[in-house]
This record gives structure tokens, C-alpha cells and sequence, in this order.
């Protein structure tokens, strides 16, 4: 994500926080110190980096789940309004979804319980009253873990309450019309959110029912897309007609046919054989390294993976996302029959939103 700080990883998944975030601190320290001092401006301060932790360790229960289901996540990262959890695949069996869901409340409301027994402990004759103060951090982070883990069960999709009504939806129906029902729901509280802050004059609360519409309307489109990605196959957008390079090929054999040809990464062929491939930014180093006398085999790359016709496109985004690849060689067998690039594949994604987005349109009209 964009205008994120990477703060560090926990097992393999990166921890971000958006720079709005701390934004977002520096602005609720000002007001504090402004209206009463900079001692309460630090406490409100300090509560709410210790509120956003609770937030992390939700989306890392998440995150966890996920991995013992085989999921990749890429990050987490810390935004104003909560915490987002990027996987690299997304769960499509109703009961991992619905556990991957809960693990983040269940989280919340472990921490409640802890925090409740310490505040218990601790101050014995304090109010059970809910607060939310610098002054009072136990008591603030309990109320706080208890809203968070209860907030998320409502079932207004993509809230995690929103993801089990999905998961339990796509056990009777079709995945996509389970996520459009879903979306339908989290939009109906999304309207409440925004009335209750307007009758009420919250501005959060309007804020949450704006965020909650448009990731609901976000996450529909994310799932007709992936209907698409799964329904296609790379048969139906390779390029049948490329160029490739031999190993023995000078590195002004490859630039003369990339200066003659809408292409820039070529599969490397050999008796037959795809023996690696040379990319657009490979050659762009061997010439600014003033390595133009070499071959094309002193520069290819074998860090390449293949593929077959019958893959799907899901399938093939995840190779180029998984490795940071630009091409991949389609076999059929052992013989090459076309290329995908990372290019091509982007453009039939974006075409595919745009019908799946033209499609949902037109039977909502219907």
C-alpha cells in the first residue's frame, strides 16, 4: 500500500503503518495539549497507539488462521479507521472463512478478559462504568477490545460478522450472489451508521457507514473478478504469435527484436527447450553495466516459471505476484505454445472488472 511505513515483519507477514495514522496522532496530541496540556496530550496519545495495537493484534489472529489454513498474507496494515490484512489468496470454503473471521473478535475479546481481571485486580473499588480517557488506560482498553471484537460481529459486510453471513450465504448459493446478499446487508447498516451519526451529530459514526459502503462495494467487485479470473483460462489470452531468443542470440539480436515488436521480455529456446528468459529490465542493466558484446545466455535469467493452457488466470497472477515475474513460457507438454506477460495478463484483468462491473449493472437493472 501507498504512503505505508514498514515497521518490521512477524512470521513473514510485514507490518505497515499509513503515514495517515500518524497523522492522526499528531493531531489528536495537538487538540489534547492545546485544551489541556501536553501531559493529557501525551495519555490520549499513548491510549490510542495502544488501542491500534489491540487493532494489530486482531487483524495477526486473522493472519493467523489463515496460515494454518495454507493462505498466504502478504501485510498488515494500520490505517485511521483500523487495520487491513492483505492475503495472497483468499479463503473459498465456508468454515475456513467463518474461522478466519472470528479469530479476530475472539482475539478482542480474550484481551477484554485479561484486561478485565487486571483492572479488577488492580483497582478493586473503580467503577465498572465504560470510559475512554487518557487518564484511565486499563479501564479505556478494556471497553475498548470489548466495542472492537463486538463492532466487527455485526454482520454488515466486510465487517467480520459480514464475512460469516457471506461464508454461511456461499454454502447455499453461488459464491458471487452469496457476496452480493452480503454486500446488500452491509450497505443497509452502512445507511444506519450514516443516519445515527447525522441524527446524532457523530461524525464517526458517518465516517465508519461511508468506509463500510464503499469496502462493501470494493470487496463485491474483488469477488466478481474472481469468478472471472477462475472461469478463464490462460488459452484464452496468451499470445500465440511472439518472438523468442536463442542462447547463442547477441544482446543486439534481442534489442533489435524488441525495438521491431510490441514486445519486451522473450522466453530464451533451446533444441526445443525453454531454457530461461530475458526481460526488458535484464537487458536495460546489461547495456547501462556496458555489457552490449554479451550473449543472450550470459544475461537470461533461470528464475522463471511455466505454465499450461489450461491454467487459470488466477492461477498465473499469483506466479507473477509470488516471484516477481514479467513472463511466462505456456507449455503444452514440453513444447512452447505462448507467452503470457505480466502487461497482457493486467490488461485482461482490467477488462474482465470492467465486464464483470458492466454485467452486475445490467441485472441489477434487469
Amino acid at each position: 500500500m501507498r504512503w505505508a511505513l514498514r515497521l518490521g515483519s512477524v512470521y513473514g507477514i510485514s507490518i505497515r503503518v499509513h503515514f495517515t495514522f500518524l497523522f492522526l496522532l499528531a493531531f489528536l496530541f495537538l487538540m489534547s495539549a492545546l485544551a489541556e496540556g501536553w501531559r493529557v496530550g501525551l495519555r490520549s496519545v499513548l491510549l490510542i497507539a495502544l488501542v491500534f495495537v489491540c487493532v494489530l493484534l486482531h487483524e495477526l489472529a486473522h493472519s493467523y488462521v489463515s496460515v494454518r489454513y495454507g493462505l498466504r498474507v502478504r501485510s498488515i496494515t494500520l490505517l485511521p479507521i483500523g487495520g487491513l490484512a492483505l492475503l495472497e489468496d483468499l479463503p473459498r470454503e465456508p468454515r475456513q472463512e467463518i474461522h478466519i473471521a472470528l479469530a479476530g473478535p475472539a482475539a478482542n475479546f480474550v484481551l477484554a478478559l485479561w484486561l478485565g481481571v487486571l483492572w479488577s485486580v488492580l483497582q478493586p473499588e473503580a467503577r465498572f462504568a465504560p470510559v475512554l480517557s487518557g487518564e484511565a488506560l486499563l479501564p479505556s482498553l478494556f471497553w475498548s477490545n470489548l466495542y472492537i471484537g463486538l463492532f466487527n460481529l455485526i454482520p454488515a459486510y466486510p465487517l467480520d460478522g459480514g464475512r460469516v453471513l457471506r461464508a454461511w450465504l456461499s454454502g447455499r448459493m453461488d459464491y458471487v450472489e452469496a457476496t452480493e446478499r452480503a454486500v446488500s446487508v452491509g450497505q443497509f447498516f452502512s445507511l444506519l451508521f450514516i443516519l445515527g451519526g447525522l441524527v446524532l451529530r457523530e461524525p464517526w459514526l458517518v465516517v465508519i457507514g461511508l468506509f463500510v459502503w464503499w469496502a462493501a462495494m470494493a470487496e463485491e467487485r474483488l469477488a466478481l473478478l474472481q469468478s472471472a479470473l477462475e472461469r478463464m483460462y490462460l488459452e484464452d489470452v496468451m499470445l500465440t504469435e511472439f518472438h523468442s531468443l536463442a542462447p547463442s542470440d547477441s544482446l543486439f539480436d534481442a534489442v533489435e527484436r524488441a525495438l521491431h515488436s510490441l514486445q519486451d521480455d522473450f522466453p530464451v529456446v533451446a533444441e526445443g527447450r525453454v531454457v530461461g528468459v530475458v526481460t526488458r529490465n535484464g537487458l536495460l542493466r546489461a547495456f547501462a553495466g556496458q555489457r552490449w558484446n554479451n550473449s543472450v545466455q550470459a544475461v537470461m535469467s533461470s528464475r522463471f516459471e511455466t505454465a499450461q493452457p489450461r491454467d487459470t488466470l488466477g492461477t498465473a497472477f499469483k506466479k507473477f505476484t509470488a516471484r516477481g515475474l514479467s513472463i511466462i513460457p505456456v507449455l503444452d507438454g514440453d513444447h512452447l505454445v505462448g507467452i503470457v506477460t505480466l502487461q497482457k495478463l493486467l490488461h485482461s484483468i482490467t477488462f474482465l472488472s470492467r465486464k464483470g462491473a458492466a454485467e452486475m449493472e445490467f441485472f441489477r437493472r434487469g
